[in-house]
């Protein structure tokens, strides 16, 4: 991560090596919010690759497996592996809405979406062309209850109905959220914006 390395916004670079390797799997990076949201969020950032291939991703409510605060209960996350998405008992829901891996065909922009830590597949979507290098792009993602949309430059490319009846835990609404590059990545993110609806709440009084 180069705070100083773009004067449009923050660089995250990751290094070339082989996909799979021990090496590429320690050296991906997580931007993690210090703060938790809860409720109905709505996220917008805007992003620029500066080169072909690579893979970014954001993640929104990942809390503990009992809807904890893990950034305040546990120690803080220092790396970036996978396991922290699926492995480490940090529940989310994880949308890749850049991907040039060697895993996809590259002569299209794709999105896709799971519901961790089962890595259980939610969403896929893909527009005509690939997203245009050194060209900012703008994503949004809304979450109202099970209802998660997410676009790219104003095109929806996911439309998921999340479900607790799928085995993959109830429908999430609390945690913290990251953005993830993954190895051959080398993108500048700007203006991050983040709006919630706070879930209803009633205070009782004991004594009547």
């Amino acid at each position: 991560m180069k705070p100083d390395g773009s004067a449009e916004g923050l660089l995250i670079q990751t290094p070339e090596l082989r996909y799979g390797s021990q090496e590429a799997w320690n050296s991906q990076v997580y931007i993690w919010s210090n703060r938790t949201f809860e409720g109905n969020i709505y996220v917008e950032f805007e992003w620029k690759a500066l080169k072909p291939n690579g893979l970014s991703l954001l993640m929104i409510h990942a809390s503990g497996m009992t809807r904890e605060d893990f950034m305040a209960d546990y120690p803080k996350k220092k790396n970036g592996t996978m396991n922290t998405v699926h492995a480490e008992n940090v529940r989310n829901y994880h949308w890749e809405f850049y991907r040039e891996m060697n895993d996809v065909r590259n002569d299209t922009g794709t999105a896709f979406s799971r519901k961790n830590p089962f890595a259980y597949r939610i969403g896929f979507g893909s527009s005509p062309a690939p997203f245009t290098v050194n060209q900012w792009h703008k994503a949004q993602i809304v979450q109202h209850g099970g209802k998660i949309r997410g676009a790219i430059d104003g095109k929806i490319l996911l439309e998921i109905d999340d479900s607790s009846r799928t085995n993959s835990g109830c429908i999430l609404n609390y945690g913290h959220l990251a953005i993830r590059c993954m190895v051959h990545s080398s993108l500048v993110f700007r203006n991050l914006k983040v709006y919630t609806e706070k879930l209803p709440f009633t205070e009782l009084n004991p004594k009547g």
